[in-house]
């Protein structure tokens, strides 16, 4: 496999949390943009909307875990496991939020959304998806903000509200 210019295997090995961030948050643009051309009744026409949702999840769970320590070779033998118990505690994320990244892992959607126009019909419910989307997405800014990212107040969506500090959400 060819080396990228600083040496790594693997483009990206290189990247900080922040710089994955961002990438999630593009993503995240992405698919806010693609639902609305979606289909009412035709499944398929959501697929690359839901790809880049799911998509935006795991760059937010790889920040995460990048800011963690982990290394990257790690974080690739996940294989699209969106599961944490670390980052599920950490961010404080919803007991349905929590059990929907599970679902998701089991199911397989990130595989299913990509490989199997046959199985579109067995995805979850678009509100959830988006509802866990947008947790993930402003949790995980406001943990690397909290972390001392650099400038990730910034990066923030725009439709991101603040986090109360006091109790868990």
């Amino acid at each position: 496999m060819p080396q990228t210019a600083s040496g790594s295997h693997y483009p990206g090995d290189c990247a900080a949390a922040e710089d994955i961030y961002d990438l999630a948050i593009a993503y995240h643009a992405a698919a806010k943009a693609l639902f609305p051309r979606a289909t009412k009744g035709a499944p398929l026409s959501y697929a690359p909307a839901r790809l880049c949702s799911i998509h935006a999840i795991e760059l937010c769970l790889n920040a995460y875990l990048r800011l963690k320590g982990m290394e990257n070779c790690q974080i690739r033998a996940r294989m699209h496991d969106l599961a944490d118990t670390g980052f599920v505690a950490d961010l404080r994320l919803r007991k349905k939020t929590a059990a929907h990244l599970q679902e998701m892992t089991q199911r397989r959607e990130y595989l299913i959304s990509r490989y199997a126009p046959e199985s579109a019909g067995q995805h979850t419910e678009l509100t959830r998806l988006t509802a866990t989307l947008d947790e993930v997405v402003r949790k995980v800014g406001r943990y690397i903000e909290q972390a001392g990212g650099a400038g990730a107040r910034g990066r923030l969506p725009a439709d991101a509200a603040p986090l109360p500090t006091a109790a868990p959400i």
